[in-house]
Order: structure tokens, then C-alpha cells, then sequence
């Protein structure tokens, strides 16, 4: 099996140039790990992300803040830049399974797996973040999240692409806060049966602006634009956990198609009165 691990971009452009659609990029590897050791995945070529500096950093550029994809977890929880209007990605980032997956995972293997109980997805579907993809040609594309994610383990990212960096522009308002909460088996080493990620603008204690995305219950995240309208106007109080809850609920019974679909939509009501919790805490 080759092997490639570039230390500069252009390095990284060559790199991707050799692969053959049965090669593999890894970064963490807490998911290709496990497959090529079960014999599940055989690749002919192996390209390591992590040499490269670019795809370490976390940096605000302007009115955008960037992620390299090689970003760990960790490196995600305990980043200043984050904390604040993008809370919701440092809840993410502590929730993922344990301290050694978080050390060595990565925002950009959790995008390219795409997992329907992947963490990062929702999140990055409520922020309208935007990907940067390299390919073997010495170039760059930025694509919507939403048109990268195509369904349960599929992208639309080629054998000789890569994601190379996550660009999300920070909301405006002085009142925007965003948050995230997921329900695992009541242990954060499992993966998530339900995320749900919110971002709310509150003026005098009132909600005026809402975005709020579901993951897990579907092959893809869902836009909750039921709940969004509902929210406008309200102050965040008992009444309206029930109803977003309920709601939430509701929806669950009529679109999710899980053997646990039961479980989820008795479970969403405590995982929205957690994730409403957070603007108020």
C-alpha cells in the first residue's frame, strides 16, 4: 500500500493527483482505523492530511471564521475564535464520543464520513458553512454544506478531492447565540441519536430570528421551519419548551423511518428543553 503525507498544499494538489478511486484520505482515523482493521476497507493508498499547517488552523478572517479540516476535536472545544455566536461547534466538539477519539478526530473526517449521526453535520447545516475542497488539478471549490452532504456515507467529494477548510461567516447581531445538544444512551462515548442545533437572536428576553436544524432522525439534517416560526416573538419559558418539544416530536413520528423512532420522539422533548436551556443559562 503507498503511502502520501504532504507537508504544503501543493504537495497536498500532487498527492491527490496518485490516488486511484480505491485509495483513502485519513486525518483522525477513528472511523478508517476500525474498517481497514475489520477488512471492510482495503485501499490501495493511504493520504495523511495532518502534515499540512494550513489545515491546522483556526483563524477569523474578516467576518468569516475558517476551520482546517485537519482540526481536532479537542482543538475545536477549547478554541477562543469559537466560543460565543459559534458556541454550537464547541457543544459539538465536547460531545464527541471520548477524550481519545476527541484528541485524534477530526471536523473534516466527520464531514467525509457523512454519517447521519455525525455531530459536525447539523451544526454546520445551521451555520451555512461552506466547504473548500482541493483537487488534483492545483485548484480549489467552495460548496454549501448542503451540497456536500448527498445522503448516509455519501458526498459528493471524488477519490482525488479533499476538504481542506470550512469557512462560516459570523452572524451579524450583538444578540445571535447558537447552541447544540445531541441524545446519545445518556453516555457521550456513543453516537448521536438525535442532534438538534439552534440559532437564535433574542432582544429583550424574546426570541426575533431562529434557525433551527435536526440531525440524525433522517438520512440528512432537517430544517425545523415549523419550530423557527413558532419561536418568533416568544420568551423562552416552560410553555414553549413543551410546544417545540412537541413539535419536535411530532415530526420525529412522521418522517423518521428508525427502528428507534419510537425511543427519539419520546426522548426530543428533554433534548429541546436542554438545547433551549443554553440561551438562558
Amino acid at each position: 500500500m503507498m503511502s502520501f503525507t504532504p507537508k504544503t498544499l501543493s504537495e497536498l494538489h500532487a498527492s491527490l493527483a496518485q490516488l486511484t478511486p480505491q485509495s483513502k484520505i485519513i486525518s483522525g482515523g477513528t472511523d478508517l482505523i476500525i474498517n481497514m482493521n475489520s477488512g471492510e476497507i482495503t485501499p490501495d493508498a493511504l493520504l495523511y492530511m495532518g502534515n499540512v499547517p494550513e489545515l491546522k488552523k483556526i483563524e477569523q478572517v474578516g467576518d468569516t471564521v475558517e476551520i482546517g479540516a485537519a482540526v481536532t476535536m479537542t482543538e475545536l472545544e477549547n478554541s477562543p475564535i469559537l466560543q460565543g455566536k459559534l458556541q454550537a461547534i464547541v457543544d459539538g466538539a465536547k460531545d464527541v464520543g471520548s477524550q481519545q477519539i476527541r484528541n485524534n478526530g477530526t471536523i473534516g473526517g466527520n464531514i467525509g464520513t457523512a454519517s447521519p449521526a455525525g455531530d459536525f453535520i447539523p451544526i454546520l447545516f445551521m451555520l451555512d458553512a461552506v466547504i473548500v475542497i482541493a483537487n488534483s488539478e492545483g485548484t480549489f471549490k467552495e460548496l454549501p454544506i448542503k451540497e456536500v452532504i448527498l445522503g448516509p456515507g455519501k458526498t459528493c467529494i471524488d477519490y482525488n478531492e479533499a476538504i481542506v477548510k470550512i469557512k462560516i461567516k459570523i452572524p451579524e447581531s450583538p444578540n445571535y447565540k447558537s447552541a447544540f445538544v445531541k441524545l446519545g444512551s445518556r453516555s457521550k462515548v456513543t453516537i448521536s441519536r438525535i442532534g438538534v442545533t439552534m440559532g437564535l437572536e433574542i432582544e429583550d428576553h424574546k426570541i426575533t430570528k431562529a434557525k433551527v436544524v435536526i440531525g440524525a432522525i433522517t438520512p440528512t439534517p432537517v430544517n425545523f421551519e415549523k419550530a423557527e416560526k413558532a419561536m418568533i416573538g416568544r420568551v423562552i419559558d416552560k410553555d414553549l419548551k413543551d410546544e417545540i418539544g412537541q413539535m419536535l416530536s411530532d415530526l420525529i413520528k412522521e418522517i423518521s423511518k428508525s427502528r428507534s423512532r419510537e425511543y427519539k420522539a419520546w426522548a426530543a422533548k428533554g433534548v429541546i428543553e436542554d438545547v433551549l436551556d443554553k440561551f438562558v443559562a
